[in-house]
């Protein structure tokens, strides 16, 4: 055990592994631009409507107004989920603390916290204390959970392993579909849940690899300290 290693510490990846395993992050900088241009456009698609709303009833046309309305709040209760969704995503980036995490324990406590939103996951191996704080730790699994429902794989386990002074978790699934292929963060519910457990990890120092195996869903690793 490296005694060493803070929580703060950034490990770079080591030698020797495939190109294809070293993924883009944005930093949090990155994520929140992102954010904003992928709400800019319904933002604008909401205040075009209102203008022709106006425009309805500037002509007396009542009936053309009314329908317009009733599609300006179900659009307006779109964007509203989307809007929560990337402050949701920004603020789980960005929590911090000075405890370090524990896989299992935070598993459990992200579950807890979630209730009726959850699918079943199990943990199994090792869960060693990893250099992420717990409450960083808690959000990455919560966002590991909603990823795994969101591939629809059934028989989910967060399996726990120990490489040198590293910790390898590995989300796996039967039947589930694959999240290889999730280039931008708000493509999805599914790309949001996996571009925001990277920008988490990453940010403390790992990495995580979205696997291209029919079971492996992905697989993050961590210092331990």
């Amino acid at each position: 055990m490296n005694k060493n290693l803070t929580i703060r510490d950034v490990h770079r990846p080591r030698a020797g592994m495939a190109e294809q395993e070293t993924h883009r992050t944005l930093g949090e900088a990155g994520f929140r631009r992102e954010a904003a241009h992928a709400l800019s456009t319904p933002l604008g698609s909401l205040l075009l409507r209102a203008e022709l709303i106006d425009h309805y009833l500037r002509q007396d046309k009542v009936p053309q107004a009314r329908e317009a309305v009733t599609a300006l709040l179900r659009d307006f209760d779109a964007f509203g989920r989307r809007f929560r969704s990337a402050f949701a995503a920004m603020a789980d980036i960005a929590e911090e603390g000075s405890e370090p995490g524990n896989p299992r324990e935070c598993l459990a406590e992200a579950l807890v916290e979630m209730r009726d939103e959850a699918v079943a996951v199990g943990y199994r191996g090792l869960a060693p204390s990893v250099a992420m704080p717990a409450a960083a730790l808690t959000a990455l699994m919560r966002r590991l959970v909603l990823l795994a429902a969101e591939t629809h794989a059934s028989d989910v386990t967060l399996s726990g392993t120990r490489s040198g002074d590293q910790c390898l978790l590995s989300l796996t699934g039967v039947g589930g579909d694959s999240v290889a292929e999730e280039r931008q963060p708000f493509e999805s519910e599914r790309s949001l849940h996996l571009w925001t457990a990277r920008e988490i990890v990453a940010r403390h120092g790992g990495r995580l690899v979205a696997a291209e195996t029919s079971d492996t869903i992905v697989r993050v690793i961590l210092p331990i300290v």
